[in-house]
């Protein structure tokens, strides 16, 4: 029956410890190995950012501006203008990729509102710069044209001359039914023969009806510019500050983002490799005394 001294004991605690060690202990005791994974991870990443085909960008620019001076007296219109920005970019960003618009064909296109601000960024990529500035182009036109159209039925100072036009004839209907109800009163009171207080009664029926459908349509003139004077969207139109133009193909973005992905792998390469070379020393064996 063989007996393990107690120093024995210790001693093969020791090298169980010192085998199990930690991964960053690994590295440190590897330096060289995560070194080549490092640099062989980061030409990896740089490898495949130049041969992967080359993306051109663009930009254009769309302010929401006022359409007239008269703009400036609805209230908050500033915050309306650039709620009205979001709108329209996230009215591209549908159209285009419903299909709806065109912008060439390979040729991507985002839209974005500037914070705090009621400047739209339009952005187009595509396989070369001017296939991308095009693309950027054809979207900005294609919106104020849209835009354009839909202003078309805003006019104000239409409404109100149709609003005022309106007036003097509910005006004159008023009193034209007031004075048949005057008649029908007296043909009713001076007992007159049933035929004149049945034809005095429609003929203020009839005034009754032509000064409701005169005020029918002075309300709804009414209704229209005030709804058209207060309209952000009507009040405003887009003017392009910035044309588009070319923003270069992305090649250091997609150095920067390859680069970093390979330098990530190679350091987890590095770390495993390191890891498995520990685990694989043999441990020190203590022979047992006799």
């Amino acid at each position: 029956m063989s007996s393990t001294f107690p120093s024995e004991r210790v001693h093969d605690h020791d090298d169980v410890r010192e085998d199990a060690v930690g991964p960053l202990t690994s590295v440190l005791r590897h330096p060289a190995l995560m070194a080549v994974c490092l640099v062989l991870g980061l030409l990896l990443g740089v490898g495949a950012a130049l041969v992967m085909p080359r993306t051109y960008g663009a930009e254009a620019r769309v302010a929401v501006v006022p359409a007239d001076t008269s703009a400036y007296t609805i209230a908050g219109y500033p915050v309306g203008a650039r709620e009205l920005a979001a709108d329209y970019s996230r009215w591209i960003r549908n159209e285009v990729a419903a299909g709806s618009w065109k912008v060439g064909d390979g040729a991507t296109v985002a839209a974005s509102p500037i914070p705090e601000s009621a400047v739209i960024r339009i952005e187009a990529q595509a396989g070369s710069a001017e296939e991308a500035t095009r693309a950027a182009t054809q979207a900005a036109d294609t919106l104020m044209t849209k835009v354009g159209e839909a202003r078309k039925g805003h006019d104000p100072q239409s409404a109100y001359a149709a609003f005022t036009s309106i007036a003097p004839k509910v005006a004159a209907a008023r009193a034209a039914a007031s004075e048949a109800e005057t008649e029908y009163s007296r043909a009713v009171g001076g007992e007159k023969s049933a035929a004149s207080v049945k034809s005095a009664r429609a003929r203020w029926q009839k005034a009754q009806t032509e000064l409701a459908e005169l005020q029918l349509k002075q309300e709804a003139a009414g209704e229209l510019y005030r709804r058209q004077y207060v309209d952000t969207q009507g009040n405003s139109t887009l003017e392009v500050i910035s044309p588009a133009a070319s923003t270069g193909d992305g090649l250091r973005s997609a150095l920067l983002r390859y680069g970093l992905l390979g330098l990530g792998a190679g350091g987890l390469l590095g770390l495993l490799l390191s890891v498995m070379r520990d685990r694989r020393r043999p441990r020190s064996k203590v022979e047992p005394s006799a």
